[in-house]
């Protein structure tokens, strides 16, 4: 009798299991057919953009392949077919189709008779996957020959992608005679009046604001808040170096009370140059930790721009969107909201994982052609705010 109950059992459950419940077991006789098995690196592909068979249902679909590193690799499939739950192991490759990109490669070099350089040292660029991309000047020149030399920088990565540019280099007679050019400062130019932005920009959609740092020392915050400004971005902290830690801005504790007791909105910033996610994540827990509950209108942005010295950390740019996944990551775990900050060149260019995080603009013109997503625009840098002395950053927020 008990044997007789036990197999009723088994049969009610067979008979009653989903399909999801089926032995899962590899399918030898049925080609799947699936329309490429060759990936860009870092290019984001789920399983169900690549099969192409109406025979099959896909189990794991929304699963992503991993195209983090090049060469062969394999994944496994699940699917039903004619009612049956199969898996199979099937090939891909990743490659690297992507050329280095250029930073700051100067078209014009000028030196001394006798000079022993390199053209290539001063020239700074980068690359999607490669953390030391290389660079070879094509052409001949003799810097112990005066002349003007025609040349051509040639930069590769290891997957003999490559990108050129000319290169005019001068080899001339030292002079004894020294001249200074006065750099120009935001003094030099036409201050832009905040109520300049507040007629151009202000609707029901926007506000507007202004972001600060020690650089602009003592704040009347009263003021700033009368002259028409919403809100206020404050620099929290700063690194200074990819080999220096992170230090509380001078002005931070001072401006964000101030700016909170005006009855303005506030956020805040960290300058860093993280060049890991483990050093990303470690300053994401500094600022929780230095805000120390503080309430915030804004996400917690991360600024990130020191691009004239990316050769000399021997990163490559996925490793650079990793710090700030890595740093988001940590920040709105901690309950707060995380956004990039970054000019319209580097946030085209530079950032080729923004994550689903938004965007703080900073593109300097009277109207933006920044195609990208972004809730923020700094659009100047000089900007004349009563209650500041200093050139301040203006921006706008679209609600």
């Amino acid at each position: 009798m008990r044997k007789f109950l036990i197999m009723i059992l088994c049969f009610f459950a067979c008979s009653c299991a989903s399909k999801s419940d089926i032995l899962i077991k590899e399918e030898k006789n049925y080609d799947i057919s699936y329309n490429s098995n060759n990936f860009n690196v870092y290019s984001k592909v789920q399983l169900k953009d690549i099969i192409d068979d109406e025979n099959i249902e896909l189990l794991n679909g929304d699963d992503y392949v991993d195209t983090d590193t090049l060469g062969e690799k394999k994944f496994t499939l699940k699917y039903l077919h004619d009612g049956k739950k199969y898996k199979k192991v099937l090939n891909y490759t990743i490659t690297d189709n992507d050329k280095p990109i250029l930073i700051n490669v100067p078209s014009t070099q000028t030196v001394t008779l006798n000079s022993e350089v390199n053209p290539c040292d001063k020239a700074v660029f980068a690359d999607n996957y490669d953390k030391k991309p290389t660079c070879n000047i094509e052409g001949e020149y003799d810097t112990k020959q005066v002349g003007t030399y025609n040349l051509t920088y040639i930069i590769s990565d290891s997957s003999n992608n490559t990108v050129s540019k000319k290169l005019t280099f001068n080899v001339i007679v030292p002079s004894n005679n020294t001249t200074t050019t006065k750099k120009p400062t935001t003094t030099d130019t036409k201050r832009k009046k905040i109520s300049e932005a507040i007629e151009q920009y202000k609707n029901d959609n926007t506000m507007i604001g202004i972001d600060v740092s020690r650089y602009q020392e003592n704040i009347d915050f009263e003021k700033v808040k009368n002259s028409g400004v919403e809100f206020v971005i404050i620099r929290i902290g700063v690194q200074s170096g990819a080999k220096k830690d992170v230090s509380i801005d001078s002005y931070y504790l001072e401006n964000i009370k101030k700016a909170k007791e005006a009855g303005l909105l506030v956020g805040v910033y960290l300058y860093s140059t993280a060049i890991s996610p483990e050093i990303a994540k470690e300053q994401a827990k500094w600022v929780i930790k230095t805000l120390d509950g503080v309430k915030l209108d804004f996400p917690i942005a991360f600024d990130w721009e020191n691009w004239q010295y990316f050769r000399e950390y021997e990163i490559s740019l996925y490793d650079l969107s990793k710090s700030y996944l890595s740093f988001a990551e940590e920040i709105e775990k901690n309950g707060y909201k995380a956004m990039l900050y970054g000019s319209k060149y580097y946030l085209e260019n530079m950032w080729l994982d923004k994550g689903n995080y938004p965007v703080w603009l900073a593109h300097y013109t009277d109207k933006t052609n920044y195609s990208g997503d972004h809730i923020m625009w700094q659009y100047s840098a000089i900007g004349e705010v009563d209650g500041i002395n200093n050139a301040v950053d203006l921006d706008v927020y679209y609600k």
